[in-house]
């Protein structure tokens, strides 16, 4: 499991120092609110520093899909939040939220001090999106499944090699889940009705075990 952090290898006194040389700003929004939007054209790139957010986008029917799940450090912003045609994504909350935010433009200009700690900045940045990278790779091995129950499984194993476990807890809610592996809710609550009942896995609420012996 990755656990690369923009502001790993920075001290506090070092990251009160660049955070005032990149003008950011710290704002707190309540669950269910847009943190922000590829419509909006903003350059600003966020740091969430506590609670959990969604990358959604809606299609021309209304319908959503999450297009990846936030959690503490993780980063959003220009370049990581491209309009996909007429369609655009939105950064939302699902619960209680704190964000710093700052413009991208002070994330590749490099000061007239060259602080070290820039340098590092940069580079986990640059780590940072190399996991992603390989989060997308995985997105796409779920999603390549032609079945509702061959992206359960998929999804399931990758998560429990995440969590060296096969026992794990869902990142979201069922509801969530849904619209993250892009299938119906209601169709998605049968199959996982079967793969209990076939003894592939045992679930309560967001608590899954996976039950294969292959």
């Amino acid at each position: 499991m990755d656990n690369i952090h923009i502001f790993d290898n920075i001290t506090s006194a070092e990251l009160d120092k660049m955070m005032v040389c990149f003008k950011s700003e710290i704002k707190a929004f309540p669950a269910h609110e847009q943190l922000l939007s590829s419509s909006a054209g903003t350059s600003q790139i966020g740091v969430l520093l506590s609670g959990e957010a969604d990358l959604v986008k809606y299609d021309f029917d209304g319908y959503r899909s999450i297009l990846e799940h936030l959690s503490r450090q993780d980063i959003f912003g220009h370049l990581l939040l491209l309009s996909l045609g007429e369609t655009p994504m939105e950064v939302v909350s699902c619960t209680a939220c704190k964000v710093l935010f700052f413009d991208y433009s002070c994330l590749i200009k490099r000061c007239s001090h060259a602080c070290a700690h820039h340098s590092i900045l940069v580079n986990n940045v640059l780590q940072i999106l190399s996991v992603k990278t390989r989060q997308l790779h995985t997105r796409l091995d779920i999603l390549s499944q032609r079945s509702i129950r061959g992206k359960l499984l998929t999804y399931f194993r990758h998560l429990a090699y995440e969590h060296q476990s096969e026992s794990f807890l869902l990142p979201f809610t069922l509801n969530s889940m849904a619209d993250y592996l892009f299938i119906d809710r209601s169709a998605m609550l049968r199959e996982m009705k079967k793969m209990r009942e076939e003894g592939l896995i045992q679930s309560k609420g967001r608590q899954i075990t996976l039950q294969l012996h292959e």
